[in-house]
């Protein structure tokens, strides 16, 4: 009997197959028989190399199980179906003609190339450099390159590390990986396939994606809706200098008194009004989802960069259309007397993060440069806001959240004049945060106005602690000797428990027991649910907020424009575009697609480490925090950068070349008695070297200070 899989390869040759249910896509445990007929329920099959050649990362296959003592093997698979379409690899000389060696993601063995791709006397010059091929299934179903894409880059290039990054992160949310697929969102799975291709060779290629020129006209809701002018009144944008689609305003008004609220306008680009449903710009929209932002290379935009920089952004000085959110402030930080509408705004004066830091500490010169002729009128409109602002994060921090608990990088990888180096992370941090905010006042405020005018709209819900890491959660706080009885509840509310293991922290921390602070801090952090789009109203744990919405950024992303249409809707009393019943399968399909712009960002940043690792970044031990314990060795977070490491079992008990070692871990992989390491233990390491597939290894090195 054939078993049907997901394919998984392995850097080191092999791979595994992960059975699947009937969508083809939830993985789930089957039973199979061996020679004597005895039933062996399994979740994995382990595909051996000579098995593995052939395959691609995701592949659909039926496997020949076999059952002996070590488990469940294939004996032979064959290929079903195939959701990649890219491959990304190097050139290598194979036996009569170029072949790619895969990057070590996607697959394993050599991939042959089409004849005539072959004989590309471009390609016989660059052998040993990475490219990106198109891939069509051979008459023995394994892959073909048949057209190049992109390259040939040397490897560990910019532009490699780009073009490796599009395709390994967005080849994972190809339509047929997502539940439903593309249909499920409203569009043709053909068309959206083809987009889908399209997209990630032209971002591989260094390109913006495909959104220039595609025809916006189409159904718009609410063309009948009321409007109010606001082009009297003063509103500023506020965005790095280097932002060119500035969708946010904000106007704000105070008398100064400590009991009198802090009036409130966020203007959003009104995007709904020149997307037309189903257009040609919409559909593909709904494709990629969202804007990516990228280090090398420009950003790939959503929408069509003369409308989205242009028509649409709210640059100064231009009369736009905008969806407006007005609310109050009061003194306890509490958001009030909440209304939604349609406007026509003027933005005077186009404000950065630069110019506000500076502001903030005193020095109004580069706020008055920047605000020119308007800098009088714009200055009590900044000073409202910062009010507003403080209020809202005076509140926002009496909130049970997580938020706290993550520490933010101090550095990371940017090109500068065509080099790769380092730059702050967060520069401006204060600036930001009080822009930021508003804005997501601006969301709680919309999704409060949603629901209280029963409008269908995507919701964005985070339920806090993930279900299947209880477990670990609940061994921790018992190794940490804290008390957090809300666990042990089934019905406990959310925040509750997350009050309630706050409570503990602040309280280890406070009787200098910092070993254990840092156990319930690392496991809690990590122990947070991914929040989702849901069409329902949901709490959202992470912000601590009963409702909260995505409208602050339609011209970045598509559920933020699913919004503006439900409001614009509302607003001329229409039926909603998007009635209750569709908004959950586009739901999932826009977390999978936004998902995977977010995974090609961080994989693009994790890539870029490593090759300033290589040139030598690190000359010092650098401070990391134990995150995970196992066998194999200690995974770590090395917190100034932002990224994530692993430290081999061999490195950690300091052994010889040619030793193999092994910790031994408890039940939850929190602690070991191979070592002094557990969760949360701060420790240091010396970067060795990157490994054959680029990851970085680490070897311990003084104890911190």
């Amino acid at each position: 009997m054939l078993t049907r899989a997901r394919f998984r390869p392995h850097p080191r040759g092999f791979g595994f197959a992960d059975p699947v249910d009937a969508d083809l896509l939830t993985e789930i445990p089957v039973t199979v028989h061996d020679d004597a007929g005895s039933p062996h329920e399994i979740d994995r099959i382990f595909v051996p190399p000579p098995v593995a050649k052939g395959l691609l990362a995701d592949d659909l296959v039926d496997v020949e199980v076999a059952i002996d003592d070590k488990g469940a093997s294939a004996n032979a698979m064959t290929l079903v179906s195939r959701p990649r379409r890219m491959l990304v690899g190097t050139l290598q000389q194979g036996p009569g003609r170029l072949v790619v060696e895969p990057d070590h993601s996607l697959g394993t063995g050599w991939v042959r190339l089409d004849q005539n791709l072959a004989a590309d006397p471009k390609l016989n010059l660059a052998i040993g450099r990475q490219v990106v091929v198109l891939i069509a299934d051979g008459d023995d179903g394994a892959p073909l390159g048949r057209a190049l894409v992109a390259g040939p880059h040397v490897v560990g290039s910019p532009q490699a590390v780009r073009a490796a990054s599009v395709v390994v992160a967005l080849g994972r949310t190809a339509p047929a990986l997502i539940p439903g697929g593309a249909a499920a969102a409203g569009l043709d799975p053909a068309e959206a396939q083809t987009t889908h291709n399209r997209v990630v060779g032209l971002l591989a290629g260094g390109g913006r994606g495909g959104a220039a020129g595609l025809d916006p006209a189409g159904p718009v809701p609410g063309v009948e809706a009321p409007w109010e002018e606001r082009r009297d009144e003063v509103c500023i944008t506020v965005d790095s200098r280097s932002t060119r689609d500035l969708d946010d305003a904000v106007a704000a008004s105070w008398d100064g008194s400590a009991d009198a609220p802090v009036q409130v306008a966020v203007h959003i680009a009104d995007v709904a009004r020149a997307i037309g449903v189903g257009s040609p710009a919409d559909r593909y929209a709904r494709v990629v989802a969202s804007t990516a932002y990228l280090a090398v290379g420009e950003n790939a935009p959503m929408l069509d960069p003369a409308l989205s920089e242009g028509a649409l952004s709210l640059l100064p000085q231009q009369d736009r259309w905008a969806i407006s959110a007005r609310f109050t402030v009061a003194p306890d930080g509490a958001i009030g007397e909440v209304t939604v509408e349609a406007a026509a705004v003027r933005s005077s004066a186009q404000l950065s993060y630069e110019a506000l830091q500076p502001w903030l500490d005193g020095d109004t010169s580069e706020i008055e440069a920047e605000a020119g002729d308007a800098s009088t009128t714009v200055q009590p409109v900044l000073t409202a806001a910062l009010e507003a602002s403080r209020r809202l994060g005076v509140e926002r921090d009496a909130r049970a959240t997580f938020e706290e608990l993550f520490d933010d990088a101090e550095v990371e990888p940017s090109l500068v004049d065509g080099k790769l180096t380092t730059v702050e992370a967060t520069p401006h941090a204060e600036a930001y945060r009080l822009v930021e905010r508003l804005m997501v006042a601006a969301n709680e405020a919309v999704a409060s106005w949603l629901i209280a005018r029963q409008v269908p709209a995507l919701y964005r819900a985070h339920t806090g602690l993930a279900p299947d890491r209880l477990a670990r959660l609940r061994g921790a706080v018992e190794l940490a000797d804290a008390k957090v009885p809300s666990l042990e509840d089934p019905d406990a509310e959310a925040e509750t428990v997350v009050g309630q293991i706050i409570a503990e922290i602040d309280r280890l921390d406070q009787e200098g027991r910092h070993a254990d602070r840092d156990l319930l801090v690392s496991v809690a952090a990590s122990s947070t649910a991914r929040a989702t789009y849901e069409p329902d109203p949901s709490a959202h744990t992470g912000l601590a907020a009963s409702a909260y919405t995505h409208f602050t950024s339609p011209i970045r992303r598509y559920a933020d424009l699913v919004v503006h249409r439900q409001i614009r809707a509302a607003l001329a009393d229409e039926a909603p575009p998007h009635a209750a019943e569709d908004l959950r399968p586009l739901a999932g399909w826009l977390d999978a697609r936004a998902g995977g712009i977010n995974h090609l960002q961080s994989r693009e940043r994790a890539e870029l480490w490593s090759r300033l690792l290589d040139r030598g970044f690190l000359s010092r031990p650098e401070p990391a925090t134990v995150t995970g314990v196992t066998a194999a060795g200690l995974r770590l977070r090395l917190p100034r950068l932002g990224v994530t490491g692993f430290l081999t079992a061999e490195r950690a008990l300091d052994l010889g070349p040619k030793e193999r070692g092994k910790l031994q871990v408890d039940e939850h992989g929190l602690t070991t008695t191979s070592g002094p390491w557990r969760v949360g233990s701060r420790i240091t390491v010396r970067f060795v070297g990157l490994d054959q597939t680029g990851r970085a290894n680490w070897r311990l090195g003084p104890p911190p200070v």
